[in-house]
Formats: structure tokens, C-alpha cells, sequence
């Protein structure tokens, strides 16, 4: 599942929430945002709710952070 957003918190802390109630086990989840926070923000919450953090890179403005449900 792909959130292509140019939102900043809460609306990006808001989607991801909801991709991960409605994803699958072991599914992968990205987020590309504007919003530079989301890379440490989202590895928090990772480490919080154990799903696992995969880990970010750079597309053009916006920061790709990749994510897991579940370890």
C-alpha cells in the first residue's frame, strides 16, 4: 500500500494509521511525504506498536520511509 501525501502531521500520522488497521499481515506500507519529522516519527511509532520500521530514502522532495505490519 502507497500514501503519496503532501500533508504534514496529523493528517500523514492519520493515513498511516488507517493503512496499517486495514493491511494484512507481513504487508509493506509507504509513505512519501514533504513532511521531513515523519522519517524519525514514523520509526517511533514502529518501535511503539511493533511493526517494523524497513527504513527511508530521498525521491526528489519527498521522503520515502518504508514500513511493515507486523516483525
Amino acid at each position: 500500500m502507497i500514501i503519496d501525501s503532501d500533508d504534514v502531521c496529523p493528517v500523514v500520522l492519520v493515513q498511516t494509521l488507517r493503512a496499517f488497521r486495514d493491511a494484512r499481515e507481513g504487508e509493506e506500507i509507504v509513505v512519501k511525504t514533504k513532511w521531513e519529522a515523519a522519517v524519525q516519527e514514523l520509526k517511533k511509532w514502529c518501535d511503539e506498536t511493533g511493526n517494523t520500521y524497513i527504513g527511508w530514502e530521498k525521491e526528489g522532495n519527498k521522503y520515502v520511509i518504508k514500513m511493515k505490519k507486523g516483525k
